[in-house]
Formats: C-alpha cells, structure tokens, sequence
C-alpha cells in the first residue's frame, strides 16, 4: 500500500506533462503580438518603462486584422497610458499600420 501512495504523485507527474495543451500555443501567438505593439510604443516613447499592458480588442476580417492594446509607461515621475493600434495581414502577418495614440 505504501508503494501505491508513494508511486501515484510520480505517475500524475509524468502524466501531466505528456498531455499538450493547446492554450499555451495561443498564448505564445498572443504574446508575440503584444511584444510587437511594445516595441512599437517603445520607438515613440525610448525613455519610457512598460509597467502594464492589457489587450484591449481584435477584430479579424477575410485578409487583415486588427488588435489594440493599452499600455501604462512611466518615463521619469510620470505615469501615463497609451493606446497602440496594430494592422496587419492576416495570412502573412505583415504589418500594414501602426497607431500609437495617448489616453486623453
């Protein structure tokens, strides 16, 4: 019995691990956008330091999609927002347009 309790923790280990999981691929995906629209803010804003993001929306259509984000940097003693807007290609991922716009 002793055997059986001590081998169930490995066993759900190595089980748990061998499964995919599909979300951590969308994620990546996602990430890579993100890091996109950073480096995007980062070109108007050099001096600044991203302290949040957030997704904000997307839209997809037959050949482009849009995704906006929503970013908190503080340059200095100043914290502010912005709003970065992304166009692309949705088959080859091109960059089409970039939107970076402060919150009001």
């Amino acid at each position: 019995m002793k055997k059986l309790i001590l081998a169930l923790p490995i066993f759900l280990v190595a089980f748990s691990t061998s499964l995919p999981h599909s979300p951590t691929v969308q994620a990546v995906s996602q990430k890579s956008w993100e890091d996109v629209a950073v480096k995007e803010t980062k070109k108007r804003y050099p001096m600044s330091q991203v302290l949040f993001s957030q997704k904000i929306w997307d839209k997809k259509k037959t050949d482009i999609t849009v995704k906006q984000y929503r970013f908190t940097l503080r340059e200095g003693m100043d914290d502010f927002s912005v709003y970065t807007t992304i166009t692309f290609d949705s088959d080859s991922g091109e960059i089409k347009k970039v939107q970076v716009v402060p919150e009001a």
